[in-house]
């Protein structure tokens, strides 16, 4: 079990044939179902950085905490989540949410990072499975902050890299830094 606070990184957490399938699939010419969302890290709020992306959910998380599977691409992902669940020497875990999110080059004029988030409410408990689908700028920053701030200090900054993963304690508060040069693809799901 990841403790409270901690971080693992790990470089080719799937051996190389599923990391190109994930990447066929998600950016590949077979028109995976991509929808478009009006700020990646605060979309719905209304006072969000308007930094607009992709997104696709495969497990969708309701207003009484009960998940429901709504893509069938979910199953692409079962065994790197399987792996996350051995790696973190746990039997199983329920599934919480699973998204991606694809960003694109902005040319934007500011260099703050994106709007610092937990994926869920405070205080519920949950691990953060953040998977990289291809090599790219736009690090995740994870703060040392459990709640939110008016000022959050780094823990530890993660560079995109393919078949990359970073698990995380989901109570950390965390962002994405803006991709300059190449798009950024991202697998987030989030375990109890």
């Amino acid at each position: 079990m990841i403790g409270k606070g901690e971080i693992l990184v790990i470089d080719d957490f799937i051996d190389l044939e599923y990391q190109e399938k994930i990447k066929d699939n998600l950016m590949g010419d077979n028109n995976f179902p991509w929808y478009y969302i009006d700020d990646v890290t605060a979309a719905y709020e209304d006072d969000n950085q308007g930094r607009p992306g992709l997104s696709h959910v495969y497990i969708e998380y309701n207003d009484d905490k009960t998940s429901d599977i709504v893509s069938d691409f979910h199953d692409l992902f079962i065994p790197m989540l399987e792996l996350a669940c051995e790696t973190l020497e746990i039997p199983s875990a329920r599934i919480i949410q699973g998204r991606s999110f694809m960003q694109f080059p902005l040319n934007l004029q500011s260099d703050e990072d994106d709007t610092p988030h937990i994926d869920l409410d405070e205080g519920e408990r949950h691990i953060v499975v953040l998977y990289y689908v291809q090599d790219s700028d736009g690090d995740t920053v994870i703060y040392n902050q459990r709640t939110e701030s008016d000022t959050y200090t780094v823990k530890q900054k993660v560079t995109p890299k393919q078949g990359r993963v970073v698990i995380f304690d989901g109570g950390q508060y965390h962002t994405a830094q803006q991709a300059i040069n190449k798009v950024r693809c991202i697998v987030n799901y989030n375990l109890a």
